[in-house]
């Protein structure tokens, strides 16, 4: 049997609600892009956070949703 770590939509939200970010599970992918994209520009000192989020997930051992995929690569 094999396992893969998989990276789906309510993972992703649920690891930036840990980081403070003003998302909540409810929003769509588009809205907690927006709203994180908002949240750096007010609070620059998150960006090294968020990127960091944003590497670990795309590392090669996880697999990611695409849809998640994408709004990684604009906040990473």
């Amino acid at each position: 049997m094999m396992i893969v770590d998989l990276v789906d939509e309510v993972d992703f939200k649920e690891r930036l609600i840990a980081l403070g970010a003003p998302v909540t599970q409810e929003q769509s992918l588009a809205e907690v892009q927006s709203a994180v994209l908002s949240w750096l520009q007010e609070c620059p000192e998150q960006t090294p956070f968020i990127k960091d989020l944003c590497a670990e997930m795309q590392k090669e051992t996880t697999t990611v949703l695409p849809e998640v995929s994408s709004v990684l690569a604009v906040l990473g």
